[in-house]
């Protein structure tokens, strides 16, 4: 055992003692329960729940800022929460955030009790496994994962969850252990045995590459039950979740959804507003300062959503370029094996397509433009960008053979045939009305940011490259993934012939200011590469 690993046990043992002793010594019964008024505070921290209690009644009470602390109402309803401590409180109330209101029944002056939550000994213990390195079981692993599901966990003993992944390897079945128990501690959707339920999932990391929007009411119009839900962005300029919210509602409970599939045999919906594998969003927030993630805490986190959506069928896409998440075909294969690992012991057909990743599908970034792209794919636009056509199609090939209705060159003549036939469009006009849109919108008829300039070579040549990574930092700059109107259009693609004075690429912005920082960008590290 190396000295951090030692060091770190010696904390988590700390931690854990101090814990148990405090419960034994305070809470012995409800009589010992700390008591107190709610007093509502109109203050929100996104999905991190808060209270705020007296800084030295709660301390009296054993109850610190490491730990969360149970609140239980006058009908026997509970929710677990963080604590916050102030003196600015007074001694007998408890002040709630916004978001807990949202969650749980409370109302100003209400009596709540209030107790420490404590992490169960089985999930401590399976911790200290993992930190010595040694393999858990999975009634070990579903502990953890229900405490942190419960917020039962503290943020100190998930990062030294967290952390054990680091100092050793995730084994295979742990991955699908940790999956499958993600989603057993969530919602999870079931339909008749032997129904086929379709999925497709790319893992990102290529601007522009919204072939989800194409590929669902495409795959839909064949009587393919394809319920999809995603996330919005966190690094790249527009993720599904942005460009669905273009056209629709995306914000729907389990029955709202389960009612989408019930009419339309498909969905494009949020995730984030779901407790599909809730844990799983606990976690990414306690690598996320590190910007470490392990590709196998990955993996187990998109197919935990898959697992708890009932997926039967799932395509998962994975682009490989040097300047792409995944960089290079070594690491896709890695990925491949273990999604078609996971997938299996989770009772899935899997196929994983890794695909080329040289530059920006289609020429739209930003969840405005992108969406353009996807509309005039969907009405076969003249404008239409053939290569985001292209891959769409071929995903979408691979998915109807997935699922078994044709092989070969007849899965994508029969994707051909619902895209050019107007099918896959009709879907999309149903999928948008059942979703409070407007099935009317067309792709020209989109406002984009109000502000624009435009890029142009510097010299003739050919475009050589197109780095994602500095597409990525421009379109950022102005103002994406939370303007949806900002981003990038490309005039040029790898390989053009450009001359000099050309435009290369359009920036849309709301501001000026928006621009300004795009272009300092662009100086300072270059979209194009011209030769």
């Amino acid at each position: 055992m190396n000295q951090t690993t030692a060091t770190l046990l010696a904390k988590l043992h700390l931690t854990s003692n101090r814990k148990k002793n405090q419960t034994t010594n305070l809470f012995k019964s409800s009589d010992n329960f700390l008591t107190a008024k709610a007093v509502l505070l109109p203050r929100t921290d996104g999905n991190r729940m808060n209270v705020v209690l007296n800084y030295s009644q709660a301390l009296g009470f054993g109850i610190t800022a490491e730990d969360n602390v149970t609140l239980i109402n006058h009908e026997g309803e509970k929710i677990v929460a963080n604590v916050i401590l102030s003196p600015e409180i007074k001694p007998g109330t408890i002040g709630i955030y916004t978001d807990i209101v949202e969650r749980f029944p409370v109302q100003d002056n209400d009596h709540l009790s209030i107790e420490i939550a404590q992490s169960s000994s089985l999930a401590n213990d399976a911790i200290r496994k993992k930190m010595k390195g040694e393999a858990i079981t999975y009634d070990e692993m579903f502990a953890i994962i229900k405490d942190i599901s419960e917020g039962k966990l503290s943020e100190i003993m998930m990062t030294y969850y967290v952390a054990s992944s680091f100092f050793y390897p995730t084994t295979d079945e742990e991955m699908y252990q940790t999956a499958k128990a993600m989603a057993e501690n969530g919602i999870m959707f079931h339909y008749p045995k032997g129904e086929i339920v379709a999925d497709k999932h790319s893992i990102g990391g290529v601007p522009g590459n919204e072939t989800t929007m194409i590929l669902i009411p495409l795959i839909a119009s064949l009587g393919i039950k394809i319920p999809k839900n995603f996330s919005k962005s966190i690094t790249s300029p527009a993720a599904t979740g942005e460009c669905v919210n273009v056209l629709m509602d995306i914000n729907f409970t389990k029955d709202g959804i389960a009612e989408l599939i019930k009419k339309l045999n498909c969905c494009l919906v949020w995730g984030g507003g779901l407790d599909l594998a809730p844990a799983d969003d606990k976690i990414i927030k306690v690598q996320y300062p590190l910007a470490m993630q392990s590709r196998a805490k990955v993996v187990s986190s998109i197919m935990a959503k898959k697992y708890a959506m009932g997926i039967t069928h799932s395509l998962i896409d994975i682009p490989v370029w040097p300047t792409a998440k995944v960089a290079t075909m070594e690491e896709a294969l890695d990925w491949k094996k273990k999604f078609e690992y996971v997938g299996k012991k989770l009772w899935m057909k899997m196929s994983v397509q890794i695909t080329p990743a040289m530059e920006v599908i289609g020429n739209g970034v930003g969840a405005v433009l992108q969406v353009r792209e996807v509309l005039r794919v969907l009405q076969q636009h003249e404008l239409r960008p053939l290569d985001l056509e292209s891959k769409a199609l071929h995903l979408a090939s691979k998915l109807i053979e997935n699922v078994g209705l044709a092989k070969g060159k007849k899965a994508r003549a029969l994707a051909e045939k619902q895209l050019k036939s107007g099918a896959a469009r009709k879907m999309m006009q149903k999928i948008i009305t059942a979703q409070n849109g407007n099935p009317d919108v067309h792709s020209e008829g989109l406002t984009l940011g109000k502000y624009t300039f435009e890029i142009v070579a510097e010299t003739s040549g050919k475009v050589k490259s197109i780095d994602l990574h500095n597409v990525n930092q421009i379109a950022r700059r102005l103002g994406c993934p939370v303007v949806n109107e900002a981003g990038m259009y490309l005039h040029k693609k790898l390989g053009n012939k450009v001359e000099k004075g050309e435009v290369l690429y359009t920036m849309y912005a709301n501001d000026k200011p928006k621009i300004e920082l795009a272009k300092e960008q662009e100086k300072l590290k270059p979209a194009f590469t011209i030769g």
